[in-house]
């Protein structure tokens, strides 16, 4: 059914054969007690479980340890369901047959290629207990040989050696220049047939002059390109023009935020207005950001105070700003997760999202992929100060230098390095929010430099207002 695009599928990987037979597979329907889609059957034969093509967004569930779980749909209805995918706690799987309570029968679904739905197969609450949802699949509800295609190729995309990340709704002609560079998909619908199917994965591959793989959730804003080496995916964004982050990196390119920071320690946060007041006087803009009526209606609609850091963030920015970095979620926009987090800014490259939370000190970070959790990820006062300048500075109408130090080592900011003796904190407050974060803020040359270190990419910046302050930092440091 998908076998030959299975095996093209995983040509782009790993040659770990499967240890599954036809014979096992006869005992696990005997066991069971009903015959598995063949696309299924296809998938297992072709693929080991511990493929590294697993070892990203979802796990295989080996052949053994396929078993059914049941679910109340439209309470009168009862849908019995086999996840064989994995991420977490949460699984995919396929409809075997359902239920009805009202006139006690059963329908038995196409098991030739059924209906795909999500539910969780480690539930930790009452309500997981009772979950099924078709539309978190991961998003749309498809038939399960093309949900395998979707999915498998998305998989295979992030296990190439070098992965790079771009946000298709921030890159011009994205799909016309896809369509360009990769002609190919592994799952191919007729054009008279597109109305009546639903993506959740969109995955091309591209064969000469390298072998090439693009993929992305259909509702995520991030696009993923894998490739054997880190020059041929350098090539083809030289060619398309995209903007992009290092995922994974074959030849040794810095990764763009590779891991958790190490969990802070709780502290009190601390007003950070002096600082965005200096950086304002820096930038020579006004500061006037949300109007006090806008903060009080937030405040009236989320039923409590934003933590002190992120309101004055917001009073002092501008809204102009909100897309010259990050994307700052407005203050309207502003509303309170399911899982209690409150969502304000999402990663240029719509990678990675940030959430505060009502009476916490912390920052938590979670991948925009669908179904990462929350992580801390540091402190709110210093993150907003570090992302208040990120914003200036990327914006083109203030005409700001950024200037990276490229023979920066983290020792020339200790006692008796090359950079200590010329920095001093912002407002006299940066070097005390840096605490549980991983960038610090300086100044220079009495205010005329703002200097930005970033722990995790082992990088600092300075930031000027014109040529003439860098080249007195140049002289003043002997660079």
């Amino acid at each position: 059914m998908i076998l030959e695009e299975l095996k093209k599928i995983k040509s782009f990987g790993s040659n770990m054969e499967s240890s599954v037979t036809p014979e096992d597979i006869a005992e696990k329907e005997k066991k069971l007690g009903f015959t598995l889609p063949q696309a299924l059957k296809e998938l297992y034969l072709t693929f080991h479980p511990d493929d590294p093509a697993f070892s990203k967004e979802g796990k295989l569930i080996p052949l053994k340890e396929l078993k059914i779980y049941k679910r109340t749909y439209l309470t009168d209805t009862t849908i019995t369901i086999l996840p064989f995918c994995q991420y977490e706690k949460y699984g995919y799987g396929f409809e075997i047959n359902r239920y009805h309570k009202n006139n006690n029968t059963i329908s038995n679904y196409h098991l030739k290629d059924p209906q795909m739905w999500g539910l969780y197969v480690s539930p930790e609450t009452r309500k997981e207990e009772k979950h099924l949802e078709g539309r978190e699949v991961p998003c749309n509800q498809s038939k399960l040989s093309q949900w395998i295609m979707e999915w498998l190729g998305y998989q295979q995309t992030l296990n190439q050696p070098s992965v790079i990340a771009v946000n298709k709704d921030k890159t011009t002609n994205y799909w016309a220049k896809i369509k360009d560079f990769f002609p190919n998909t592994f799952y191919h619908i007729p054009i008279e047939q597109l109305s009546s199917y639903r993506i959740n994965f969109n995955v091309n591959f591209v064969e000469e002059p390298s072998r090439l793989l693009c993929g992305s959730i259909l509702y995520s804003r991030t696009a993923y390109f894998g490739g054997k080496t880190d020059k041929e995916l350098e090539q083809l964004m030289k060619q398309t023009g995209f903007k992009y982050v290092w995922i994974k990196s074959w030849d040794g390119h810095p990764i763009f935020n590779s891991a958790l920071p190490k969990p802070p320690q709780k502290r009190e946060l601390k007003s950070i207005a002096p600082v965005l007041q200096f950086l304002c006087e820096f930038a020579e803009i006004e500061g006037k950001g949300a109007k006090e009526e806008s903060i009080n209606r937030a405040k009236a609609r989320l039923g409590t105070s934003l933590p002190l850091p992120m309101e004055e963030f917001y009073r002092y920015l501008p809204s102009r700003f909100y897309c010259s970095y990050n994307l700052v979620r407005p203050l309207s926009g502003l509303k309170q997760t399911k899982d209690g987090k409150l969502n304000f800014l999402e990663e240029n490259q719509a990678v990675y999202h940030w959430a505060a939370e009502f009476n916490s000190p912390f920052l938590y970070r979670r991948a925009n992929d669908g179904v990462a959790e929350w992580n801390t990820y540091g402190i709110l006062d210093g993150f907003l100060a570090a992302e208040f300048l990120w914003a200036l500075v990327c914006d083109e109408e203030l005409d700001l230098i950024l200037w990276e130090f490229s023979d920066f080592k983290p020792g020339m900011l200790s006692e008796g390095g090359k950079l200590n003796p010329y920095l001093s904190p912002i407002a006299g407050i940066t070097d005390q929010i840096a605490s549980g974060n991983t960038r610090k803020l300086y100044q220079l040359m009495d205010g005329q430099v703002i200097g930005l270190y970033d722990s995790e990419e082992c990088t600092f910046w300075f930031v000027t207002k014109d040529e003439a302050a860098l080249e007195r930092l140049e002289a003043l440091l002997n660079i």
